[in-house]
Parts: structure tokens; C-alpha cells; sequence
């Protein structure tokens, strides 16, 4: 019962691995294309595409939460408040920055919250937030619920995830798939502001920061492939 006779977990099998991937690979070019449909269709400039892909990072941090929950046992009483506040200082300076250099600067942080509600909303931005929720969704699923479903269904014991160790891997792994995401996005902002806001420039930005999802998708690819099967 519970599967612990099956040499290799059913999510590792080679057929099913391929479907996740390719289904994984599908939803992450579409959720990237998305921003790019607001360019064309939309009108969508720089300043919209930056404030999706700050939105993107929220998302990524929600899932981290999500994840240490589940993994730290006990120590999540204290891991996650201390990420809720770190991670949400990190955001708002974050975003302080992004609007010095590429926002109009009026209103200030204060007047953020009501500015940010009209983009999503009447700019349409999100539909391309939704894509992103769900392409993130997707790979929480694969790479971290249904294992953690599946060793849980197992009966193997808390202990062996909830560590301070773990539970520091979890909580920094948002802060290096964000800084690799955002260098892409600050080189693509740079050159629009620099060669003009146009599509082609705009389409460049949203083609930087596809190739370090890729990467990104890649290395979690790798990362499971290497890690031995239970």
C-alpha cells in the first residue's frame, strides 16, 4: 500500500516525466507571451510590463511561503513571518527602485496600492498575471505538492524535511530565481529606455526574461532528474 514497492515513483516515470515537461514548457511560453499580446494589443509599455513581472515575483514568493509551511514542521512558526517581512521589504524597495528609474515617480509608495489596482484592472494586466499564477502553479504541483503528497501517503516522518537546513534552502531559493529573472528584466528595460519604447524593444524584454524562465525551468529539470528516487 502507498506505493512503496514501485521502484520508481509514478511523476518520475519516463512517459508521464515527458508530459510534465512538455506541458510545463506550453504554459510557461504562453504565460510569457501574454505580456506580449498587452504590447500589441493593448498598449502596453515598459512600465506595465515591469509592474507584471514585480506582480510575478509576488506570486513566487507566495509559493515559497507555501512550501515552507509544509516542509519546515515547527520551525515554519518562525521561518515564515520572518520571510512575510523580509521578503516584503525586499518587494517594496524593489519596487521603490523600479519606479525611480522606468515609473512616472508621482504619488510616491503611499499612493501605490490605488495606482496598482487601476493597471490591473482597467489596463487589463491581469490576464498576463493569471498566466504567470498559473505557469508557477504548475511547477509547485509537479516538482513540490505531489512528491510531498506522495512521501506523506508513505508515511515517511516529518523529521526528515523539517530542518533548519531545508527550511533555509526553501526560503532563499525565491531571492536567486527572482535576482536571475530581474537582471533579464532591468538589461531589456535599459535598452528601451535607452533605443525607445517601441514594440520591437518591448518584444526584446519579454524575450530576455522568457530565455531566464527557460533557464530557470532547466535547472529545475536538472535538480530533479539528479535527485535519487525514494
Amino acid at each position: 500500500m502507498g506505493g512503496e514497492g514501485y521502484a520508481v515513483p509514478l511523476l518520475a516515470h519516463p512517459s508521464i516525466r515527458k508530459a510534465r515537461i512538455a506541458l510545463s514548457l506550453a504554459v510557461l511560453l504562453v504565460a510569457n507571451l501574454l505580456p506580449l499580446a498587452g504590447v500589441a494589443l493593448w498598449g502596453w509599455k515598459l512600465f506595465d510590463l515591469i509592474v507584471i513581472y514585480w506582480l510575478e515575483t509576488l506570486v513566487i514568493g507566495g509559493f515559497g511561503i507555501m512550501q515552507m509551511a509544509l516542509t519546515a514542521g515547527w520551525f515554519a512558526l518562525f521561518v515564515v513571518p520572518f520571510f512575510i517581512v523580509h521578503f516584503g521589504g525586499f518587494m517594496a524597495g524593489h519596487f521603490v527602485f523600479l519606479n525611480m528609474m522606468f515609473g512616472d515617480r508621482s504619488g510616491g509608495l503611499s499612493a501605490f496600492p490605488t495606482r496598482l489596482h487601476d493597471m490591473i484592472v482597467s489596463d487589463g494586466l491581469w490576464l498576463a498575471l493569471i498566466g504567470l499564477a498559473i505557469s508557477h502553479g504548475l511547477g509547485f504541483l509537479f516538482t513540490f505538492l505531489l512528491p510531498w503528497l506522495r512521501r506523506r501517503w508513505q508515511g515517511r516522518p516529518l523529521r526528515e524535511e523539517a530542518d533548519a537546513g531545508s527550511a533555509g534552502n526553501v526560503m532563499f531559493g525565491p531571492y536567486k530565481r527572482v535576482m536571475i529573472m530581474h537582471v533579464s528584466i532591468l538589461l531589456g528595460a535599459f535598452l528601451v529606455t535607452a533605443l525607445g519604447n517601441n514594440f520591437a524593444f518591448l518584444a526584446l524584454l519579454v524575450a530576455l526574461k522568457t530565455v531566464s524562465d527557460l533557464y530557470a525551468l532547466r535547472q529545475q529539470w536538472k535538480s530533479e532528474a539528479s535527485a535519487p528516487t525514494a
